[in-house]
């Protein structure tokens, strides 16, 4: 869904340099107006989403119309650009009710990213006052690990990032398969910054230098991506990967990982970083030989408590039941996911997750059931709820189904 920004400036210049700077395909330029009465109506004809609006020293019809904005129109945005920041301008701004107020911008990448974090934050602010929202605490992490590569790890991954985005949580992406990550090709987005470039900070990073790394999409998801060449994942240590972890958590509700099939120095400190590690398997023997491995790795790291196995592809086409599985791992199966090639390719190659291009497809119902029961903190499959079994497959007894041959 695109983000409509009205521009409101007395000088044609401001409004030039203002639209010049906004280079996104995930917002779009409805309309200008010099102020006034020209602008009440514009605002109200066209119900823009965001409303950009120069304000300098003295400026009172500008912080007049923003006031009635603000209380009149709450589900438009104000954004305050001013050239200079100083005490005055910002209390007048915050005198009548502005507080998204920030200086001329001086890169179109971090204009664009502002104008998307303002809308997601001022639209979930405004989505809590139609219902009782409860304060929480939640800071998960979740790591998404498979034993071998195509298993549908960050399909997964981005998919769950999106979905519980949706639920107006604070979700970032971090793409830790250094070598050959392509969380961004599954989102369509091309990154100016990587987490290679962020590495080479010398400072111990705080959230604020992480999040200008990060781009942000459409969902709300920020995307922390993988290095553009894979010969940079070796400059990228375990240390700076376990400091960029804990200052996430300190800004986002959920952390979600994807990582690389194999167990290096990276992917061990995201997995005893994680709260949550979903394991994807799958039904044929070379994944569950390396399931197996890996689960006993796990179990050597102690890691093993934090595992919830995923089965994905779950259809039967050979010998390999869903039982044969949980015994060949010798751990249960927590959730399965159902194979169609059709709905995740298609949304691959168009660059929508598929829980927002095709919410009603089997694939996305399961994801979106997964996505419902990390937000309840279901731990154990005998806490699910009758509905949330049939979902994922589940006998009422908590034992898998099998598949019928």
């Amino acid at each position: 869904m695109k983000i409509n920004v009205l521009l409101i400036s007395k000088h044609s210049s401001n409004l030039a340099a203002i639209r010049g700077m906004i280079d996104d395909e995930d917002i779009a330029v409805i309309g200008q107006s010099s102020g006034g009465t020209d602008a009440l109506e514009r605002i109200d004809n066209l119900s823009p989403d965001i409303i950009i609006m120069t304000l300098g020293a003295g400026d009172n019809d500008v912080r007049s119309l923003t006031e009635r904005i603000i209380f009149n129109r709450p589900r438009s945005h104000v954004i305050l650009l001013a050239e200079y920041l100083d005490v005055d301008i910002l209390q007048s701004a915050l005198s009548v009710g502005a507080h998204n107020v920030i200086e001329f911008p001086k890169s179109s990448k971090d204009f664009c990213e502002y104008i998307k974090t303002v809308y997601n934050n001022e639209s979930a602010r405004i989505e809590s006052l139609s219902g009782k929202q409860s304060l929480s605490w939640i800071s998960k992490v979740i790591t998404v690990y498979g034993a071998k590569g195509g298993i549908g790890k960050t399909t997964l991954a981005v998919n769950l990032a999106v979905k519980l985005a949706e639920s107006r949580k604070k979700v970032a992406l971090v793409d830790l398969d250094l070598q050959f990550g392509d969380a961004n090709v599954f989102l369509d987005i091309v990154p100016v910054d990587t987490i290679f470039e962020l590495a080479q900070e010398l400072a111990s990073p705080n959230i604020d230098l992480i999040r200008s790394y990060m781009s942000v999409h459409s969902s709300g998801v920020h995307v922390l991506c993988a290095p553009k060449s894979p010969e940079y994942a070796e400059l990228i240590t375990p240390e700076k990967i376990q400091s960029i972890l804990s200052q996430l958590r300190t800004y986002y509700d959920y952390v979600i990982i994807d990582t690389s099939p194999s167990y290096n120095d990276v992917t061990i400190t995201a997995l005893e970083a994680s709260s949550t590690i979903l394991f994807l398997t799958g039904l044929d023997i070379s994944i569950l030989k390396n399931s197996k491995l890996s689960l006993n790795i796990l179990r050597s790291l102690q890691q093993v408590n934090k595992v919830k196995i995923i089965v994905n592809r779950a259809v039967s086409i050979g010998s390999i039941t869903l039982d044969d599985v949980q015994k060949l791992i010798d751990c249960p199966i927590w959730a399965k996911l159902p194979s169609d090639y059709k709905v995740a390719v298609t949304a691959l190659n168009r660059g929508v997750p598929f829980v927002t291009g095709a919410p009603k497809s089997e694939l996305s119902q399961a994801v979106s059931t997964v996505a419902s029961m990390l937000l309840e903190g279901t731990e154990d499959v005998d806490t699910l709820s009758i509905k949330q079994r049939k979902k994922l497959g589940l006998m009422n007894n908590g034992r898998r189904q099998t598949n019928r041959r």
